[in-house]
C-alpha cells in the first residue's frame, strides 16, 4: 500500500508537506501541491481513514442524508457538496435514508448534513435523536430543531409572479399542489396583487415528470385559461413543457412557463426554461461553511437563509 512517506520521497518533500497538500492546505504552494497530487495519482494513493483517525483523532468524513435521488436536484446538490468538502480536505459519504446514520456513527463521521422535513414540531427520526454527531438541517422552509440552512420557497414563487406581471401576464396558473408553502404563497400573493385564483388555475400534480406531463395533457384550455404557468419543481416543469409542445401549443408564443429549481438541464430543455429558486452552488457553500464551523466547535446562528434568484431564458414572452 502506498503511503504518505512514499509520496514524500518521490516528490522530494517532507511527510508533513504531503499531508498538508492532500488536505488542500493553503500553506502549500500551488505548484508543489499539484506536483504532490500528480504523484499521488500516479502511485494510486488511497487515504487510510482508520490510520488518519488514530493519528489525528478525526475522521475527515462528513455524512450527507438525502430523502431520494429521483429528482436531479439531489444529484446536482450532492456533487456540489462533495466538491466543496473536498476543497476543505474532507470526504463525503452519501446515504439515501436516515438509517445510514448508524453507519456514519461506525465510521465516526464528524458531522451530518440532513435534507428532510424537520420543522419545529415535526417528528424527529429516532436515528438523529440517538446520535451525538452534529447535525445540520438543509433545505427546510422554517426553523428546525437543529441548526439550519433554509430555502425561501415562498419568496421564489412571489418572484416568479412579479416577473410574469412585469411581462404583462394577468392570468397566471400553478402546476403542482403538493407543496403547501408554494401553493399558499401563490394564492396569497396573487390576491395581494389584486388577482383572483380560480380553482382551474391550480393544476393538481405531485412532484414527478409524469405528474407535470399529465396535469397539462389533461387540462382543458379555454379563452380564460392562464397565459402563463409556474411549475412547482424542475421535473413537473419539464413534463408540462413536453405536454404543451405535444398539444401543439408554442412556448412562449402562446403559453409562457417558469420553472422552480435552476438546474443545468432546464437550460437544455426543448425550450430553454426561465427558472427561479436557490443557487445550488450557494446552498452547497453555505451548508459546508456552517457544518464545518459546527464541527470546529464554533457558535453559529440558528439559521441562515438562501434567497431565490431568477435565471431568464426563452420560455416567457411579454404580452
Amino acid at each position: 500500500m502506498v503511503t504518505i512517506r512514499d509520496i514524500a520521497k518521490a516528490a522530494g518533500v517532507s511527510n508533513s508537506t504531503v499531508s498538508k497538500a492532500l488536505k488542500n492546505s493553503p500553506l502549500v504552494k500551488a505548484s508543489t501541491k499539484q506536483k504532490i497530487l500528480d504523484i499521488a495519482n500516479r502511485l494510486h494513493y488511497r487515504r487510510n481513514i482508520h490510520a488518519s483517525q488514530l493519528v489525528s483523532g478525526k475522521s475527515g468524513l462528513i455524512g450527507l442524508v438525502l430523502s431520494n435521488f429521483g429528482n436531479p436536484l439531489f444529484s446536482n446538490l450532492a456533487v456540489r457538496m462533495n466538491q466543496e468538502l473536498k476543497q476543505r480536505g474532507y470526504e463525503m459519504i452519501l446515504s439515501l435514508s436516515e438509517h445510514g446514520i448508524q453507519l456514519f456513527e461506525q465510521l465516526r463521521v464528524e458531522g451530518v448534513l440532513y435534507w428532510g422535513d424537520l420543522n419545529r414540531g415535526s417528528e424527529i427520526p429516532e436515528q438523529l435523536l440517538a446520535v451525538e454527531i452534529p447535525v445540520l438541517q438543509i433545505g427546510n422552509d422554517a426553523l428546525s430543531n437543529f441548526p439550519s440552512v433554509l430555502i425561501d420557497r415562498g419568496l421564489a414563487i412571489k418572484s416568479a409572479i412579479d416577473y410574469l406581471l412585469e411581462c404583462g401576464h394577468r392570468q397566471i396558473g400553478l402546476i403542482g399542489d403538493s407543496q403547501a408553502v408554494k401553493l399558499n404563497s401563490f394564492k396569497s400573493y396573487m390576491r395581494v396583487c389584486g388577482f383572483d385564483v380560480p380553482d382551474e388555475y391550480v393544476l393538481a400534480s405531485n412532484e414527478t415528470w409524469l405528474d407535470g406531463y399529465y396535469a397539462v395533457k389533461n387540462y382543458v384550455f379555454t379563452r380564460s385559461s392562464p397565459t402563463a404557468f409556474i411549475g412547482s419543481n424542475n421535473l413537473v416543469t419539464k413534463g408540462a413543457l413536453r405536454a404543451l409542445l405535444e398539444r401543439g401549443l408554442q412556448v412562449p408564443e402562446e403559453i409562457s412557463l417558469i420553472g422552480y429549481d435552476d438546474l443545468p438541464d432546464m437550460e437544455q430543455a426543448e425550450v430553454p426554461i426561465t427558472t427561479v429558486g436557490p443557487s445550488l452552488e450557494q446552498l452547497a457553500v453555505e451548508s459546508v461553511d456552517m457544518m464545518l464551523s459546527i464541527v470546529d466547535g464554533e457558535s453559529v446562528e440558528p439559521a441562515t437563509y438562501i434567497l431565490p434568484r431568477m435565471a431568464v431564458r426563452k420560455s416567457v414572452r411579454s404580452r
